[in-house]
């Protein structure tokens, strides 16, 4: 499709941060990403990191990149089966794209900037599907963070006590405690806010509180569907498990791969603990805090004759670097780029009606 027949974003598109791409943006992340490699370097030993990372075993890295990929098929295959829950049937190449190219806006920006992009863009109908409401893009998005803490929390935590029991540090158990109450509240929040919103319509009849009252109530529905559908539920936390675990696999090759043997539950433990704590990243990609806090549980395992720096280079090579030009290839070629590039903003408000001839010879009320 040429850029003359391409449609214009409607303004929930052109109102989303338009930036992403910019130069400057551009400069800083790759800025960020230098000097996380280099702080790795140094706590490294700098030569012997280096060192390390020139003898890695190739055999470890290709089954590495593969099974990492592979969880995002199956993410994509997720999201298709929730936004189907709610009765919005989706191709799975095009759910899968969409997912891959949010994950690239995310990795861009920070707090999960993709998200929006996914909600977006479903909203906006299309020759081959119509649009989905934003309460139920928005809804499923919400469940795939919940399926997500689920899993994690349930992984880490059973490979947490098998493998250091109680000597699992404060900072660790503070953090899966977080992740429990988050759980807790959702499910609590989404028991009780039917009746609330129902005592709520009585406050006022304004149509703009009744819309958003609305609103809510869909993005309650959308989350609450899975509780008519338990052997779907079943499927979807099976699937977010295997997921999760392509992460455990991730670490377990990316440290054979250095030569070094780690049992596969303290691989997995190490893994799964990173992505609690990466549940709100901070930076774009998380760049800086997941290699922090991935070095300080390698660390913790005390491992004899490992390079705790390599290692975490590794990881972060095939996991967020490789993959974000993995997504941004993705992204530009299903056409979702023409989103994410500065352009000016183009008014979409209708032309004002005049009276009388138009000098343009063209009648607006047409348009």
């Amino acid at each position: 499709m040429t850029d003359a027949n391409r449609p214009s974003p409607p303004a929930y598109i052109t109102s989303f941060p338009r930036l992403v791409l910019d130069r400057k943006r551009l400069a800083l992340l790759g800025g960020f990403g230098l000097l996380t490699f280099a702080l790795l370097l140094a706590l490294g030993g700098g030569r012997a990191a280096v060192s390390a990372l020139t003898h890695v075993d190739w055999r470890f890295i290709l089954l590495a990149i593969l099974i990492h990929y592979s969880g995002f098929a199956v993410r994509g295959l997720r999201w298709q089966q929730l936004l189907g829950s709610v009765s919005h049937r989706l191709s799975w190449s095009f759910a899968t794209t969409l997912l891959l190219a949010g994950w690239f806006v995310s990795a861009l920006l920070p707090a999960r900037a993709g998200d929006v992009m996914r909600v977006g863009v479903l909203h906006r109908p299309a020759q081959d599907r119509p649009g989905v409401p934003v309460a139920d893009a928005l809804g499923s998005i919400v469940l795939e963070r919940v399926l997500d803490l689920l899993a994690i929390l349930t992984l880490g935590s059973g490979f947490g006590f098998i493998v250091l029991r109680a000597q699992l540090p404060n900072w660790v158990l503070a953090a899966y405690a977080v992740g429990v109450a988050g759980l807790v509240c959702f499910g609590g929040v989404l028991l009780v806010t039917p009746a609330v919103l129902n005592w709520l319509r009585g406050w006022s009849a304004q149509r703009f509180w009744q819309m958003a009252l609305d609103f809510a109530a869909q993005l309650v529905e959308s989350l609450r569907a899975l509780v008519d559908q338990p052997w779907l539920a079943f499927l979807l936390l099976a699937e977010s498990v295997y997921i999760w675990l392509c992460d455990a696999f991730l670490m377990w090759l990316c440290v054979g791969s250095l030569g070094t043997h780690l049992p596969f539950g303290r691989a997995a433990f190490v893994a799964l603990t990173v992505d609690v704590f990466a549940v709100v990243p901070l930076t774009p990609g998380g760049i800086g805090q997941i290699e922090t806090v991935n070095a300080a549980l390698l660390t913790l395992l005390k491992l004899s004759g490992f390079n705790v720096a390599a290692a975490v280079l590794v990881n972060r090579a095939i996991s967020y670097w490789s993959f974000l030009l993995f997504t941004g290839l993705i992204t530009f070629a299903a056409g979702l780029g023409q989103w994410l590039i500065t352009r000016p903003v183009v008014s979409t408000a209708a032309p004002a009606e005049t009276s009388g001839h138009n000098p343009g010879g063209t009648n607006h009320a047409n348009l």
